[in-house]
């Protein structure tokens, strides 16, 4: 799934849910800057992530796990 600067999204990391927006997504949609209200696990309002090659979205500052899905979606 691709994801574009701007789109609303719900994030989970480590159990955690948040609303959040993409507020910087890049051409091929391998990496977000995600924008939330919300310190989470270390990152406080903005987590920088990477598709990693297994699939999963990951902070590249920490390696953390990340899901992100378009809201609405389930």
């Amino acid at each position: 799934m691709t994801f574009a600067t701007g789109e609303k999204v719900m994030i989970e990391c480590k159990g955690v849910n948040r609303y959040a927006t993409v507020g910087l997504a890049s051409s091929n949609g391998k990496s977000l800057a995600l924008v939330f209200e919300a310190i989470i696990d270390g990152h406080v309002g903005m987590m920088p992530v990477l598709l990693d090659d297994d699939g999963v979205y990951r902070s590249i500052v920490n390696g953390v796990a990340v899901s992100i899905r378009p809201l609405g979606v389930r």
